[in-house]
């Protein structure tokens, strides 16, 4: 009688323990390349977003002017300016913009300024009438706005109140997302002069 060559049952059991943990460390590499992925595309969309914004704010905020006292607003937590800016929805040209904190996210409003209401001081625009508010940023932990200080013949005015109405020399803005930091945003303003 001639032998057959064949796998014992031991020998097939081996195998198939061996190819199951083959199988199982590949299907958690591919777990976790999909998670990673996940993540870098969620940080590169957020990167992408801020880098937006940021591109938005400078320019609208560069171009801020301030025809009456009450036409730019800074606080710590929102500012508010007149500027030149182009169609948004059915506007465009000069608008009053407003970026402010809501819970975590960061909103930006607009108004559309009548003839009245652009030359009255400390008048409140209607705003989101014309045009809806936007969410600019979510998800955020800490936003603060800060006008610079102007330099005089003594050093830098201390005057915050002069501040608040007035356009200063620029604006800085912070802002600190869930997970992710970015540089304040500086922006110095195209129509400040420089006649203090």
């Amino acid at each position: 009688m001639r032998r057959e060559a064949g796998m014992t049952l031991v020998e097939v059991m081996v195998s198939a323990v061996v190819l199951s943990l083959l199988m199982l460390a590949l299907a958690a590499s591919l777990r976790t390349f999909a998670t990673t992925y996940t993540a870098v595309e969620q940080s590169a969309d957020r990167t992408a977003r801020l880098r937006e914004v940021t591109y938005f704010l400078r320019h609208a905020l560069r171009e801020a002017y301030s025809p009456h006292r009450g036409a730019f607003h800074v606080s710590d937590s929102q500012i508010s300016w007149l500027a030149p800016i182009d169609r948004v929805g059915a506007a465009g040209g000069v608008t009053w913009l407003r970026l402010r904190r809501a819970g975590d996210t960061v909103m930006l409003d607009f108004a559309i300024p009548d003839t009245q209401t652009a030359e009255k001081a400390r008048t409140d625009p209607a705003w989101g009438d014309a045009i809806p508010s936007q969410i600019l940023l979510e998800n955020v932990r800490r936003f603060q706005v800060s006008a610079i200080k102007a330099p005089s013949r003594n050093g830098y005015s201390n005057d915050d109140e002069a501040l608040k109405n007035e356009l200063p020399p620029g604006v800085q803005l912070e802002w600190e997302l869930e997970g992710m930091s970015w540089p304040p945003l500086i922006v110095a303003f195209d129509d400040y002069e420089m006649v203090r």
